[in-house]
């Protein structure tokens, strides 16, 4: 059921009225040529969506098919063994295949991620468009135009306001042709409370809100931003893009999420990140964790992750796609402003504490995490700290760390991890940039090979200790070849709290082992903790701490009691129906990570922190 030459030649034409906020629906209309074809004409909606890392694709979203053949009504059916491909029957000696259907987009975050409210929305093409199935994405060209509610600003790597084309129709958008992968890769943010930023004279910051309030007040939030791109240029050299957009929605309605493109990024903030800026700390190496991904696994991209079409991907090299990314985004955003060195070495003491603390890696290879996003879909588990999930960001970001640190101190600073972001993940200056540039696929064997280039020293093995076996401990050499050393202190460090604050939680995990949220829900648990050992799991309320109504202070002064010499605290919980008292042995007082000045100056990891532009 491949395509001919002519066919691929002749655009598909996909008009989408996303105008109907109120109900959230996507309104779609296509019209393809099937000339030559007979019988069974299969087409499919994306399955495999680079940046979600599993087949993610919105099939269940999608209803009211309907497909006529030069206006004859077709049945259709799904392929049993691939529900993504739908199988049209075409009448004999059809020309031209006409589809409408619709894509509901969730209406409360238990059907999933909220895209659509009254002030905001977000559309991804891929969730409307059905295209043949059996041709490379790459030859298969896209006509899109798309109706957005009156009035509301937009932006989108497609085109800005004054490139594209409006129709004959009202409010209609109509983009010029692109190929599938492109099209999917450009999405788009409009909004009613909108800020359009230009960051240098190639990127471009839009910022949607639930309110005009929430949008950006002082030039200095926004200057940190701009800082940003100029460290980013310091670090890569050379930019994979002639332009760049970043769709950012500052709300408590749309939910919260960070996804990479090529020539773009989704950003989902809280609702303060500008308005209340000093409480939104922990969430300030968003954007430049996206905007490294324009280059590390955007431009560079593991060998599994590309592909001729969306039905297949493999998650290798995952520690290097996120692992890296999340290394440079908290480097970036410390060189930038974003967030204080401080604030960085504090981040660095919590992840290390939290992945060191992880005892399913006693049985569990870092590799093995990869996986994750394919049979878990980031749902909440039972035991996280037992069965991991997705560690490969943030213990990646350790190993990133340590590498940087051999590099820096095997050549006394005369290169580092930066030289091989310059050699490796960027384009080299001769590349001509029109547009967007071909994505260039890598495996684990290049990149070794290019470390080796930056300094010499056995990177295959270093790799295989922390990634492919079992490392009872997280890596840790970074922080101390930084100049650093963890320590424990009775209260959270600023990051830590400003974490806490944000996200709804206390953390006693390093005293009893034991997370704490909202309506004093239990929310984790350490696996073999002495919560663990008491029978205490996730989804429990705890109603009182020692005969006291439970709250965070009655919980960390019960735990200050057994500073000296360890004791017992008594919790009344409640799991489903049914009301107990457990008695937990707390063998210490409260304990929280931080990172302490160790060894002589200077400090690698200082230096690693400090602008470069």
């Amino acid at each position: 059921m491949g395509q001919s030459s002519n066919e691929q030649a002749s655009p598909i034409q996909l008009t989408v009225d996303a105008s109907d906020v109120a109900r959230a629906i996507f309104w779609c209309r296509q019209s393809l040529t099937v000339e030559g074809h007979k019988g069974r004409f299969a087409l499919t909606l994306a399955k495999w969506l680079p940046a979600y890392h599993a087949p993610r694709g919105a099939i269940d979203r999608l209803a009211g098919l309907e497909f006529r053949a030069d206006g004859v009504a077709c049945r259709w059916q799904r392929d049993p063994d691939d529900p993504f491909r739908i199988i049209v029957h075409l009448t004999e000696g059809a020309r031209r295949l006409e589809t409408t259907h619709q894509s509901l987009s969730p209406t409360q975050s238990n059907q999933g991620r909220i895209m659509v409210s009254d002030e905001i929305l977000r559309f991804h093409w891929e969730e409307c468009l059905l295209y043949p199935a059996d041709a490379p994405i790459d030859e298969i060209i896209i006509e899109p135009a798309l109706r957005l509610p009156e009035g509301w600003d937009w932006a989108c790597a497609l085109g800005n306001g004054a490139e594209a084309r409006i129709g004959p129709e009202d409010g209609i958008v109509r983009f010029d042709p692109v190929d599938v992968r492109t099209l999917i890769d450009c999405p788009v943010l409009a909004g009613i409370h909108t800020h359009r930023e230009h960051l240098d004279d190639s990127v471009t910051l839009l910022i949607a809100a639930d309110r005009e309030d929430q949008l950006p007040q002082n030039p200095e939030e926004l200057e940190c931003h701009r800082r940003l791109i100029a460290e980013a240029d310091a670090l890569f050299g050379h930019r994979p893009f002639e332009k760049y957009h970043f769709l950012m929605a500052c709300s408590d309605q749309i939910g919260r999420m960070g996804l990479e493109h090529e020539n773009c990024s989704e950003e989902g903030v809280r609702a303060t990140y500008f308005s209340n800026w000093h409480s939104s700390t922990t969430e300030r190496d968003l954007l430049p964790h996206e905007y490294v991904h324009a280059w590390v696994g955007k431009y560079r991209v593991p060998q599994g992750n590309f592909h001729s079409d969306f039905s297949r991907m493999t998650n290798e090299l995952m520690w290097v796609y996120e692992g890296l990314t999340q290394y440079y985004g908290h480097v970036l955003a410390a060189r930038c402003g974003l967030i204080s060195q401080q604030l960085t070495r504090e981040a660095f003491a919590l992840i290390f504490a939290t992945y060191d603390n992880r005892p399913g890696r006693t049985w569990r290879p870092l590799a093995d995490t990869d996986n994750d996003p394919i049979f878990t879909a980031r749902e909440v588990q039972p035991w996280q700290s037992w069965q991991r999930s997705e560690d490969y960001y943030s213990e990646g970001l350790l190993i990133w760390l340590e590498a940087d640190t051999i590099i820096r101190g095997g050549t006394a600073g005369e290169r580092s991890l930066d030289d091989l972001m310059r050699s490796f993940f960027a384009p080299d200056e001769a590349e001509p940039l029109h547009g967007r540039l071909k994505p260039r696929p890598y495996g684990r064997d290049e990149l070794i090979e290019a470390l080796t280039d930056v300094f010499d020293y056995d990177w295959a093995g270093f790799f295989a200790s922390r990634v492919d076996g079992i490392a009872p401990h997280a890596p840790y050499a970074g922080i101390e070849n930084g100049g650093y050393r963890l320590v424990w202190q009775d209260r959270p460090s600023g990051w830590q709290a400003d974490d806490q604050t944000h996200h709804s939680y206390f953390d006693f995990s390093y005293s009893l082992g034991v997370k704490m949220g909202l309506s004093a829900k239990v929310i984790d648990v350490l696996w073999d903790g002495p919560a663990f050992k008491a029978g205490i799991v996730k989804g429990m309320e705890v109603l009182s701490v020692g005969g006291i109504t439970y709250s965070h202070a009655a919980m960390q002064d019960a735990i200050d009691t057994c500073a000296e010499a360890g004791g017992i605290i008594d919790l009344v919980v409640k799991r489903l129906d049914r009301v107990k008292t457990i008695t937990v042995d707390c063998p210490t007082g409260q304990r929280y990570p931080s990172l302490e000045e160790h060894g002589k100056a200077p400090r690698l990891l200082d230096a690693i922190l400090s602008s470069r532009a």
